[in-house]
């Protein structure tokens, strides 16, 4: 689904103005129409909401926009299929932690804050993530075998 900037702000609770900010900022990416018009995505919606949900835990927004890169990068080597081999167990366990981090970062009052769509985009994102850390783990255990 897509959404005009003030639709998306109403269904997040904040301003055009925030939502204009952020997509400044790059914390959110609009797609632009033949018109030049900006739509937001389901996806948007969710980091919108997540942003929202981490500065409530008073994170600035660098700090919201380096863990949004982290998150961004874990999810495109998922989505890439994982070409790159782990060196070792320790860049495995920091993937793990990595994703831990963001798991306690989804505070039970941002996720019950998304619909049904929200939460199906966000379920897939977390579980490419999840596929990613198991691809390393196999990886990482066929090389050792003889």
């Amino acid at each position: 689904m897509k959404y005009k900037i003030g639709k998306i702000a109403e269904l997040a609770g904040v301003s055009k103005r925030t939502v204009d900010y952020y997509t400044n900022l790059g914390l959110l990416e609009p797609v632009r129409s033949e018109r030049n018009y900006r739509y937001y995505s389901e996806e948007s919606l969710i980091r919108l909401k997540l942003i929202e949900g981490l500065k409530e835990k008073r994170l600035t927004l660098e700090e919201i926009k380096e863990r949004l890169s982290l998150l961004d990068g874990n999810l495109g080597e998922a989505r890439k299929g994982n070409k790159g081999r782990p060196n070792d167990i320790d860049s495995i366990i920091e993937q793990v932690k990595q994703f831990e981090n963001q798991l306690t970062q989804l505070q039970p009052a941002v996720v019950s804050s998304l619909g049904p769509e929200q939460a199906a985009v966000l379920t897939k994102q977390m579980f490419l993530q999840s596929i990613m850390i198991v691809n390393s783990l196999l990886m990482y255990i066929n090389d050792l075998m003889p």
